[in-house]
């Protein structure tokens, strides 16, 4: 049993985090599963505080028996992005972007004398879900992403390099249109892996250079990305980090960063110290 635990119940997923033994534990289901984390903590945990944000706060706190505190979830996020960052290996500067990439992206900045939400878009995991399904008909999340890291964009994304005959004024692999090779995409076969692979180039690239210019007006060049959207997810992971070197960023992915935002509510007006966390775990 544990005193506190910080929940993070998402419109996607409900991720929880508790501290073992010096260690930060997590756990996650999705949305519908949600009487497996009610029935978790009336066994398990019934005695401890817990701590709960995200969008079905509400919906989770009439669940349940334990006592409850709701936790505001922009302070939650970048409060467990610190925590992370403090407990791991991971080497930040004074002030750097948050970039979480949940069912939808909000973007933060986070230095020392505080956090401040900067922005966010609808683009994100559930745009990723949403037409994954109505373009392929898919809807396992894993599959998705097993297919995507097969796929190939070239002959779907419309180039730089197939615009231009000559010299470009800008890196030809650049993408110049996505889905908008239309005269190969018209007499040629699509796979799905091929379609699946240029929406997950989609979403992160719109993702990024919506980011960058929150970077530079915090004069910032670290970006962090965090959220489920990036777990099992090798090639978004690939796509952001194919532009450090063009856009002069560091892109930085906290091992457990997904679980942030159940750090933070578990740490809401309680310092990790105070749990018995140890950093270097």
């Amino acid at each position: 049993m544990t005193d506190f635990v910080g929940i993070d119940a998402g419109g996607t997923l409900i991720k929880t985090a508790h501290v073992e033994q010096g260690k930060y534990t997590f756990k996650m289901v999705t949305l519908s599963e949600i009487n497996e984390i009610v029935n978790w903590l009336k066994e398990q945990h019934p005695k401890a505080k817990v701590r709960i944000t995200g969008a079905k706060q509400s919906v989770l706190a009439k669940l349940l028996e334990n006592e409850v505190q709701m936790v505001p979830e922009f302070e939650a996020t970048t409060r467990g992005v610190q925590s992370i960052v403090e407990t791991s290996n991971l080497t930040l500067p004074d002030n750097y972007l948050v970039v979480n990439v949940g069912t939808g992206t909000s973007i933060h900045s986070v230095n020392r004398k505080g956090a401040e939400r900067l922005g966010g878009t609808g683009v994100g995991g559930g745009m990723l879900m949403g037409l994954a399904y109505l373009l392929t008909g898919r809807t396992d999340f894993q599959e998705i992403t097993q297919l995507a890291a097969k796929g190939d964009r070239n002959g779907i994304d419309l180039k730089v390099k197939d615009i231009y005959e000559g010299a470009s004024p800008i890196g030809g692999e650049l993408t110049a249109s996505n889905f908008g090779f239309m005269e190969r995409i018209k007499h040629q076969e699509v796979k799905d892996e091929d379609v699946l692979a240029c929406l997950i180039g989609m979403i992160s690239e719109s993702i990024l250079m919506m980011a960058i210019p929150f970077a530079k007006t915090i004069s910032t060049s670290t970006i962090v990305f965090i959220g489920s959207t990036f777990q099992s997810n090798p090639l978004f992971r690939k796509q952001l980090e194919h532009f450090e070197e063009l856009f002069h960023i560091k892109a930085c992915f906290p091992q457990q960063g997904q679980f942030s935002g159940a750090v933070g509510a578990l740490l809401y007006h309680a310092p990790f110290e105070g749990l018995g966390v140890k950093q270097g775990h």
